[in-house]
């Protein structure tokens, strides 16, 4: 048995701990500016995972000396590429789907994400894990993204418990940073990012795949 009270609640990050979007992101700006006519690198592509779509083109359309662009409409084809994208391939991490399915009858789960609702949502719908989520903290519900522990503290509210009745799964420092500025325990998952001292004191996991393990580590019994 645990030696602490078992979590009422489960927060997981989204991007890096249940999928593995970044490369579609990265991908579908590549294909936008091909139809813009834009050569841009790989490595300008990348910057896009970080900061907000109509930000990111505005940045490349300013370091190219272009004027005007008609960002929202290019943001709007990029979002509708990598939701489908997301859709055909929802790219959860291995060993997720069994761990979700099997807290979900245990405690309440929640996403505390940065990313844009609708990406999350396609993905857990594609992934047939929807239902075992009682909230979703997406970009748009807050003001401030991580490391800001507004995200954090959201679902907090929206799950009506303490931070002391909670457990994040984290795989960034900023993320980790969020979580235990809210007060909330973590665990980071090293699926991107190998164990280093972005980890803190938390407990330290290379990937979901050993559920006993996971399980373990966030407090619960083994199933």
């Amino acid at each position: 048995m645990s030696s602490s009270p078992t979590p009422r609640a489960v927060l997981f990050d989204f991007d890096g701990v249940i999928a593995d979007t970044e490369n579609v992101h990265i991908a579908s700006w590549e294909r936008t500016f091909a139809a813009m006519g834009l050569e841009v690198t790989p490595e300008q592509c990348a910057r896009a995972v970080e900061i907000d779509d109509r930000d990111f083109l505005a940045e490349i359309l300013e370091s190219k000396r272009i004027e005007g662009g008609a960002i929202d409409g290019w943001v709007g084809r990029k979002q509708a590429l990598a939701a489908a994208m997301l859709r055909d391939e929802p790219r959860l991490y291995a060993g997720v789907a069994p761990l979700v399915r099997g807290l979900a009858g245990e405690a309440r789960l929640a996403v505390v994400s940065s990313a844009r609702r609708a990406d999350v949502e396609v993905v857990l719908d594609a992934g047939g894990i929807t239902e075992a989520f009682s909230v979703i903290v997406a970009k748009e519900d807050v003001s401030a993204t991580k490391p800001n522990p507004e995200p954090y503290r959201t679902a907090l509210e929206r799950l009506g418990i303490s931070a002391a009745e909670a457990v994040a799964l984290e795989d960034s420092a900023a993320g980790l940073a969020s979580a235990r500025s809210a007060g909330i325990r973590c665990v980071a998952v090293g699926h991107r990012h190998p164990r280093g001292v972005w980890v803190g004191d938390s407990p330290f996991l290379d990937d979901l795949t050993d559920e006993r393990a996971t399980r373990k580590a966030l407090g619960f019994d083994a199933p």
